[in-house]
């Protein structure tokens, strides 16, 4: 019987059956001893059966709504650059322009629409002008000191004189050369100065009219002024300085003057001079 139910049931089947059948006749004892009056004793009680076999999965249910978004998590750590790309090829040579076009120059004369002064018209892929700068208002008058010229009224030039021997007691001519001519000679004491060494002039004050010094000299207007820094063993005076033509005393002539030194063993002297012109209508 047992190998009949298990061919048909197979064990599982067989051990349902076993306690479907004990399960009933429990519950029939337990009916007939309650019909009776007498109490089921805990022996009565059935025992639970062996876990049948799992049944099928059944299918899944409906999906759950979205949960809510969880917070951003932290930023990741830098990747490493990547690597440089190869070099694409090279385009292909534009095309050649056109040749350029030489440029044209054409001289303007005075007179041009476009250059009232002249100048120069340039023509190319363009037409551009040069032109001469508008002629500017008459300056001032320039110096009119030229070599072939003469020293102009109030105006001062400048030398330097030196002299000296080794020889026994002389006299020596010493020229002064003006770089450009006086208008006039001039002459006497009043024009004609020699100051010494001590700023002397004759044995007094140098004249008013040589202000300056023998590192600066100067000389008002229609005065010759000749000063000494060094001298030694040499005798001079206003009357030491003449005229070119070696006749004179205090005089000049307009091209310069000559000083006429009487000097001792070892004489010697060095200085300046100044000159300026006499002023105009003097």
């Amino acid at each position: 019987m047992f190998s009949t139910l298990r061919t048909r049931f197979g064990i599982p089947g067989v051990i349902s059956v076993i306690a479907l059948v004990f399960a009933m006749l429990g519950g029939a004892y337990a009916a007939n001893n309650s019909a009776s009056g007498g109490k089921a004793t805990a022996s009565a009680k059935a025992k639970k059966g062996p876990r049948g076999p799992k049944g099928a999965t059944g299918p899944a249910g409906p999906a759950g709504a979205a949960g809510a978004a969880g917070p951003a998590g932290a930023a990741g750590p830098a990747g490493e650059d990547g690597k440089n790309g190869k070099d694409g090829k090279d385009g292909k040579d534009g095309e050649d322009g056109l040749d350029g076009q030489s440029v044209t120059n054409t001289a303007l004369s005075s007179g041009d629409s476009n250059c009232p002064e002249g100048g120069t018209k340039l023509e190319g892929s363009a037409t551009t002008y040069a032109c001469n700068g508008v002629k500017g208002a008459k300056g001032d008058e320039g110096s009119p000191w030229t070599h072939l010229g003469v020293l102009p009224a109030g105006q001062t030039e400048t030398g330097a004189w030196s002299f000296g021997v080794k020889e026994s007691p002389s006299v020596n001519y010493v020229p002064i050369s003006f770089t450009l001519p006086l208008p006039q000679p001039l002459s006497g004491t009043a024009a004609v100065h020699y100051i010494n060494a001590a700023g002397e002039e004759q044995g007094g004050p140098a004249s008013a009219a040589c202000p300056g010094s023998a590192a600066e000299p100067k000389a008002l207007p229609g005065n010759l002024c000749l000063y000494t820094g060094l001298e030694a063993n040499i005798s001079l005076s206003n009357e030491s300085i003449g005229p070119l033509s070696g006749e004179g005393e205090a005089e000049t002539s307009k091209a310069g003057a000559v000083i006429l030194i009487v000097n001792g063993s070892g004489g010697k002297g060095i200085g300046s001079w100044a000159v300026t012109a006499p002023a105009a209508g003097s």
